[in-house]
């Protein structure tokens, strides 16, 4: 595996492991058509079946759907800062930025 898909592995071992102590048990996760096999075989070892999403059709790939919506959040929120912001601090924004949105977006649990 190369260095891009065990850090993506990594990183959602650690989302997993977030999610399942929380009581969150994932059960399906859509998958870009693009998925390594060592991401595939670790859904697998944790018993949850997957979705792949057919090539070119972004509006149905829920990933796409979510970064396209957090950057149009994010940009709307640099855009109504101060004028005199320096942009060199928008780091400091993410935070508050992912707040906000998390508190916008409905709950898929139920």
């Amino acid at each position: 595996a190369s260095r891009g898909q065990s850090e993506l592995l990594r990183a959602y071992q650690t989302l997993h492991h977030r999610l399942t102590a929380a009581g969150c048990r994932p059960n399906i996760q859509r998958l870009d058509n693009e998925a390594s096999n060592i991401f595939k075989k670790f859904l697998a070892s944790q018993n949850i079946d997957y979705q792949l999403t057919p090539a070119s059709i972004h509006r149905r790939n829920a990933a796409e759907r979510a970064i396209r919506t957090w950057k149009n959040h994010f940009i709307a929120g640099i855009t109504s800062a101060n004028p005199n912001f320096p942009l060199l601090y928008w780091c400091h924004l993410l935070p508050q930025s992912e707040i906000t949105l998390n508190l916008l977006q409905p709950s898929r649990i139920h």
